[in-house]
């Protein structure tokens, strides 16, 4: 099971494929030998890196996205396979041949769900909270900004009335940016590998990014990495610059558990559940999102 994600931090590393691992050295010493099918996807923050030709395209053939993180650990590039689903293109004309009603209904589900969510933060922590009676009036394809109405009083109520959600910034924001590209890069390879095309989006529409439908999907699930950056605002009094420890806090989310219809499951297979209740979207031309009300309650 694909279920790690690695991150290649340190400057001037090599990694090739050695005897079928994915082989990481630096200066001659070997710092890791990591088996294919234990990856999720790959993320670099560290610069000076030397690919092989090889591993690009066994990182394809694995359908491994590997993803560049710039300024702040924003995603500046990714690599990703065309290999898909074996009915990629029956899933993808689906996809394009949608109409604009659909997608207005698909927004407003995912919208009503992120401000539940962000709810649930705020009543989780004592924060003062109207976000409730915002989610129940949400319209068809959030035409009033909804979203970003809630957002202002959301992080304001959250991390002080001082903060401003901007990815540009260190700090919080940095961290913010951080654990939301841990979650980008999860579902980026749950929706390549679902058959779907990530260039097409549901409200992202932006020629220059080739995956606006895995931030649309994002969004429900920000506030998760919302209350790991709280707490870790709490614990430290102040975050300047993320630590390996804080690091591996976000990419441990992927494997916690979190409670479902049907039991507990890791947080991957509810990123591929919402993926494929998209797929069943188009195929049914009604939203079939099947998000948990206690998802967010439940892991905090």
């Amino acid at each position: 099971m694909q279920n790690r994600i690695i991150e290649l931090m340190s400057d001037g590393l090599k990694v090739s494929v050695n005897r079928g691992f994915l082989h990481v050295e630096k200066e001659g010493s070997v710092l890791a030998n990591i088996p294919f099918h234990s990856i999720l996807s790959v993320m670099v923050t560290g610069h000076q890196i030397v690919y092989t030709d090889n591993l690009l395209r066994r990182l394809c053939e694995e359908n491994i996205p590997l993803i560049i993180l710039g300024k702040n650990y924003l995603p500046i590039g990714m690599l990703y396979s065309f290999e898909g689903h074996i009915k990629q293109m029956e899933i993808q004309h689906l996809q394009i041949e949608q109409k604009k009603p659909l997608y207005k209904k698909l927004w407003k589900s995912i919208i009503q769900e992120k401000i539940k969510n962000q709810s649930d933060v705020l009543s989780y922590f004592g924060k003062e909270n109207p976000l409730r009676e915002i989610a129940k009036n949400v319209l068809s394809g959030d035409i009033d900004n909804k979203e970003g109405y809630a957002a202002k009083i959301y992080f304001k109520s959250l991390f002080g009335e001082e903060f401003i959600r901007n990815r540009d910034l260190d700090g919080l924001n940095s961290f913010l940016n951080y654990g939301y590209a841990v979650l980008r890069a999860a579902l980026a390879r749950y929706v390549v590998a679902s058959g779907l095309n990530p260039s097409y989006g549901i409200n992202h529409h932006n020629k220059l990014n080739p995956f606006c439908l895995v931030d649309d999907l994002i969004e429900p699930f920000r506030p998760v990495v919302d209350k790991i950056v709280y707490q870790l605002y709490m614990q430290k009094g102040y975050l300047d610059e993320l630590t390996r420890d804080d690091k591996a806090i976000f990419s441990s989310l992927i494997m916690a558990e979190f409670k479902t219809k049907t039991g507990y499951s890791p947080f991957y297979v509810v990123l591929q559940e919402c993926v494929w209740d998209l797929v069943r979207s188009y195929k049914k031309q009604e939203p079939c999102f099947n998000f948990n009300p206690y998802l967010i309650k439940d892991y905090l």
